[in-house]
């Protein structure tokens, strides 16, 4: 049977740290997720906590119990100072509640998808964590990214962040700790209906043909208008979009954190993504800038202590 571990950071008093250790699945979802959800105080290392004190929740698996894990990592054929600067257990370094919470993997996000974590208190991961999404108009990002630590929250961006050997989604999944997403729609690519432009082509391809076969055709306009008129559509045809990444990452977040945590800043006549109602989308000409009062307005509906 696994085991469950939960380690939450709180944001004031003299101990910032309370664990609880051993829990079965469902001890975690009554005795902590819930009452936290429903914004009630809730029983955790012995003490109780209010939803507004909590600043993080990270929960963690294991197949082994704490004890377990601990008897575990002192039998290892290290010395107490390997084990105190590598684990944290033993004397000094951090506490054994701390090294079993770093122990097998993490599965906070699995708690949260289950029950749509944020509610009045705030949110399941750390309010100051917000995730930026963007193509390649680097100019934007720059500025999103300033204007929230100005607000004195901590924008994530993922080629910032070290990779690790993992994948694009193992890396995005690594750091989607977050209550709140920005999506930056740029045109950075073009798209079409294949169709269209395809029957475009087909026509110029053919009426230049005739041009090739019959050069005295040249000193006629007709075909040659046919040609401009049919470049004219196939120009026409292609729409600013963002990069396909970014409409991945778009979808990522919307499922991962709820529509009402994604808003879309979208640049120009960039086309946006069908299918995709009910998202917070905010138009700007030039810059992110302009988009500033509806950004404070989105994060604090949420819960986001925005300091100007």
């Amino acid at each position: 049977m696994p085991y469950y571990h939960v380690r939450i950071a709180k944001k004031r008093g003299t101990v910032r740290w309370a664990f609880e250790l051993d829990l079965s699945k469902k001890e975690v979802e009554d005795g902590i997720i819930k009452p936290f959800v429903e914004g009630k105080s809730f029983m955790c290392g012995g003490s109780p906590i209010e939803p507004s004190d909590v600043d993080q929740i990270r929960i963690n698996e294991t197949e082994q119990s704490s004890s377990q894990i601990i008897a575990r990592a002192k039998l290892k054929k290290v010395t107490q100072e390997l084990l105190k600067r590598f684990y944290g257990v033993g004397k000094g370094g951090h506490s054994d509640e701390w090294y079993v919470t770093h122990a097998g993997k993490v599965v906070t996000r699995d708690f949260g998808k289950g029950l749509r974590l944020h509610n009045k208190a705030g949110t399941f991961a750390m309010k100051e964590n917000v995730f930026i999404v963007h193509g390649r108009d680097l100019q934007s990002v720059k500025e999103l990214k300033s204007m929230l630590k100005r607000f004195r929250l901590n924008p994530i961006i993922l080629h910032e962040q070290p990779s690790g050997s993992r994948t694009i989604v193992e890396k995005l999944e690594k750091h989607s700790d977050v209550g709140y997403a920005f999506v930056i729609l740029t045109p950075d690519d073009v798209g079409c209906f294949n169709i269209e432009v395809s029957k475009s082509l087909q026509s110029i391809v053919g009426t230049l043909q005739n041009l090739v076969e019959a050069y005295t055709v040249i000193k006629h306009k007709g075909p040659l208008k046919r040609v401009r008129d049919e470049l004219s559509k196939v120009a026409s045809s292609f729409k600013p979009r963002a990069r396909q990444n970014v409409v991945l990452e778009f979808g990522y977040f919307i499922g991962f954190l709820g529509r009402d945590r994604v808003c879309c800043l979208y640049k120009g006549d960039v086309e946006l993504p069908s299918d995709m109602h009910g998202i917070v989308y905010v138009p700007f000409k030039e810059s992110v800038n302009e988009a500033r009062d509806m950004i404070i307005k989105e994060l604090r509906a949420v819960g986001y202590d925005v300091r100007e």
